[in-house]
């Protein structure tokens, strides 16, 4: 017990002199000015004690009846609604050459035309700005010629075998 008295006061003189200390200085500086009181240590909390961490539980799969769990789900998609394979259509003129585009060739125009017998742009063929070119020119010439409708009351669409 004369341990813990003797620690107590200990702790009182060494407040009683930092405080004793600072008045001796300010009455140096300032002549019979108070000085701002000083501010004392503050006893630190204690911080809180590390919790243990939770313990790990092995998910038994089948046997609970969690309506959320989706693991032991087995259900299928119709396939009209299951997603497809690529997520572009296939490329019109994917195969089609320069050298290929010739206007006596109507199975290969035919292609680049639409339902109404209108000519397909290049973001639905993806085909380059050359090649869609000279579709355009080839297009136009067998048109005039009478190998290709201007219309589509006359249009016979010649598709390739896919």
């Amino acid at each position: 017990m004369s341990e813990q008295t003797n620690s107590t006061e200990n702790t009182e003189v060494e407040k009683t002199e930092t405080t004793a200390g600072a008045e001796n200085e300010s009455s140096k500086n300032g002549a019979g000015t108070q000085s701002a009181p000083i501010a004392t240590a503050r006893p630190q909390p204690k911080a809180a004690p590390k919790r243990a961490p939770a313990p790990v539980v092995e998910d038994d799969e089948d046997e609970d009846n969690d309506p959320y769990d989706d693991d032991d789900d087995d259900y299928h998609i119709p396939s009209e609604y299951a997603p497809s394979g690529s997520g572009r259509p296939r490329r019109i003129g994917s195969d089609v050459k320069v050298e290929d585009i010739d206007y006596k060739k109507v199975a290969v125009l035919s292609r680049f035309l639409d339902s109404r017998g209108r000519i397909l742009s290049r973001r639905k063929t993806r085909v380059s700005a050359k090649v869609q070119r000279r579709i355009v020119v080839a297009i136009k010439r067998a048109r005039h010629l009478a190998l290709l409708p201007y219309t589509a009351d006359q249009t016979r669409i010649v598709r390739k075998r896919r």
